[in-house]
């Protein structure tokens, strides 16, 4: 088995994909670790499974398993309207907490027009006030329509009731009583950044001024300015700001600690069974093109990997793709890392990594 996953991630290399890292547990088993492909290009870095990856949207799930946290302490009630903390911004009374973490908020959202500045510094609240001067706030408890901007007022929500940074909140509910020691908040919290993969970025130009839509092939991000069009890949370690991405978005990791975070999730370790289905169940079905993501819970989406249905998170930042899941009929959690990405979901660099997915979950189940 070790051995085809091995040729897998080295195909995978071979095809366009810098470095990759992937990690998987099969029920109560050992946890296995394989690595393929260079951290640094430049100074032909190899990855190991120490290095870390930023993990862009698969932060939401530890922030939506730290806000669980608050409720299971009795200190937030996820059915109370956000009122209480953020009276100023619109209709505050009629979105709940939990709806900050379904993406079924109405909320504006920000990404698509936060200027891409290595040298900014943002604050939560400036990322909040940037959606709702760009965006249109829509009725509460619609259609699920995916939304950093609820991940940004949970953090916010976090730290307002806990008197904690989030990064430390999570810290101190989730990652130390996991054991999780490569795992870090950088909007708020150090990190040791010599264990840094680099990433690199494919900005190819639209295949047509009218591509402006992600489905088209429009691109996620602004980069003009900060990286031209090429085809060929371009570092972009250090163009989106950890603090642009805070609760939504921040997180570095590693492979084998999401499979431990995510074993724990799922096997009752971190949280009761009454807020595990707050974040599991009463999913409305989405449609996110290029991915596969097929219906959302809080923090956690319903994915089809290997024709079989899997629960977990993806997320992709300047650089960096990654994937961590579990299926619960066999009991299988795996996790991967790729640090090149694409804002351009049509790019190979976007969506290659879910067919090496594939594969390694037929790897690994065929034993």
């Amino acid at each position: 088995m070790l051995e085809e996953l091995n040729c897998l991630l080295e195909t995978y290399r071979a095809e366009g994909a810098v470095g990759a890292s992937f990690a998987f547990a099969l029920g109560d088993g050992d946890l296995v670790a394989v690595t393929s492909g260079l951290a640094d290009r430049p100074r032909n870095v190899p990855v190991t499974p120490d290095h870390l990856f930023k993990i862009g949207s698969c932060t939401k799930t530890f922030v939506a398993a730290a806000l669980m946290k608050l409720a299971e302490e009795g200190k937030v009630d996820l059915g109370e309207p956000i009122s209480k903390w953020f009276p100023d911004l619109p209709r505050p009374d009629e979105v709940s907490v939990r709806q900050l973490i379904n993406h079924r908020g109405g909320l504006p959202e920000f990404e698509y027009d936060i200027p891409m500045d290595p040298s900014r510094s943002w604050t939560p609240s400036q990322l909040v006030d940037l959606a709702f001067s760009v965006g249109a706030q829509k009725a509460p408890g619609g259609p699920a329509v995916y939304n950093n901007t609820g991940y940004v007022l949970a953090g916010m929500l976090i730290e307002a009731v806990s008197g904690l940074s989030l990064g430390a909140y999570v810290r101190g509910k989730v990652l130390d009583p996991l054991g999780l020691k490569d795992t870090w908040s950088p909007a708020t919290e150090n990190f040791p950044t010599g264990r840094m993969v680099r990433g690199y970025y494919h900005r190819p130009k639209p295949a047509s001024d009218a591509a402006t839509g992600i489905a088209e092939g429009g691109e996620m991000w602004r980069m003009d300015g900060v990286l031209p069009y090429s085809d060929e890949l371009q570092d972009s370690s250090d163009s989106f700001p950890f603090s642009g991405a805070y609760g939504c978005g921040d997180m570095v990791s590693t492979p084998r600690d999401m499979v431990v975070f995510m074993r724990a999730l799922f096997s009752g370790r971190l949280l009761p069974a009454s807020l595990f289905r707050e974040m599991s169940e009463n999913r409305a079905e989405v449609s996110f093109p290029g991915t596969r993501m097929r219906e959302t819970g809080a923090g956690l989406f319903q994915s089809s990997y290997a024709d079989r249905l899997f629960y977990g998170h993806q997320g992709g930042i300047p650089g960096y793709v990654t994937v961590m899941q579990h299926e619960p009929r066999s009991g299988l959690t795996v996790a991967m890392t790729c640090n090149a990405g694409s804002g351009n979901r049509l790019s190979y660099y976007a969506s290659s990594m879910h067919p090496v997915f594939d594969q390694a979950i037929r790897v690994i189940l065929r034993g």
